[in-house]
């Protein structure tokens, strides 16, 4: 087996973006989490109760695609939210399809963790600064659309 020299080895662990974005990601949900757990909740939880109060009865894929999530994911998540009648599957148009919809409980849980969340993102903002907002918000917009592989 061909070994990879350490100077590569060292360069990825210095420079790779992906570690260097997930690391990032990883911290900043912690902290929400933390916060939100006051409420009983995580960070991905909170993420898929606002987007489908948002968007009201949405199908999965769409719901995976705008919350830039894996479907299977999704479904696992959406289902521990539906055991805890936070949301809901609805049939859809047809008989294969459904949608997923926010149940009482789960707007009830949303105004509930919002002071939670409030104070957070008051905290982590004040942590990045405005230069340090308009920096992250740039750089989702840059990174939202895939990278060609050409």
């Amino acid at each position: 087996m061909r070994r990879i020299a350490q100077p590569e080895l060292d360069q990825i662990g210095r420079g790779c973006l992906a570690f260097q974005m997930r690391s990032l990601s990883r911290a900043i949900s912690a902290i929400y989490d933390a916060a939100l757990s006051e409420a009983g909740l995580k960070t991905t939880q909170f993420s898929v109760l606002v987007a489908v109060a948002n968007r009201g009865a949405v199908r999965p894929g769409e719901l995976a695609r705008s919350l830039r999530m894996d479907e299977s994911t999704l479904s696992r998540n959406v289902e521990r939210m539906c055991a805890r009648r936070w949301l809901r599957v609805e049939p859809g148009s047809d008989r294969r399809s459904r949608r997923i919809a926010i149940t009482t409980n789960g707007i009830d849980l949303i105004r509930a963790a919002y002071p939670a969340w409030r104070r957070v993102q008051d905290q982590v903002a004040n942590r990045l600064g405005s230069d340090g907002i308009a920096a992250l918000k740039l750089l989702a917009q840059r990174l939202r659309h895939p990278v060609s592989n050409e």
